[in-house]
């Protein structure tokens, strides 16, 4: 997913850096490893997760309360720019700006890293 944040609009302050697990990320378990090592030649991609579910195989956060399909992403935005995020009036301003695409991409939000006198935070 994160080759689809290239062509998103960059300004001095806002940049779509990374995608993000909500609410959480996918957690593989042992059980995932083996079943992907057993049935799919070690090829642990998402046809062996889903797989490896039916079989009983978990999310190790939820304990399986989300299935790996509702376990979605989130685009994380860096902000430069030292003021509480809700002080921001240009934040709103650039969200809306890419809110269409982003629910075309399939991405569920926005997450932040706040960058205060130069450093990430």
């Amino acid at each position: 997913m994160i080759e689809k944040l290239r062509d998103y609009p960059k300004t001095e302050k806002f940049e779509c850096i990374d995608t993000i697990g909500v609410p959480h990320p996918y957690c593989i378990t042992p059980k995932h490893v083996s079943w992907a090592s057993d049935k799919f030649n070690g090829m642990l991609n998402t046809n062996a997760i889903k797989d490896a579910e039916k079989h009983g195989a978990r999310c190790d956060i939820c304990k399986g309360k989300l299935k790996y399909e509702e376990h979605e992403q989130a685009i994380l935005v860096e902000v430069d720019d030292e003021r509480e995020l809700k002080d921001i009036p240009e934040l709103k301003d650039y969200l809306l700006s890419i809110k269409e695409r982003a629910e075309k991409d399939g991405f569920a939000g926005f997450a932040f890293k706040q960058k205060k006198n130069g450093k990430e935070e």
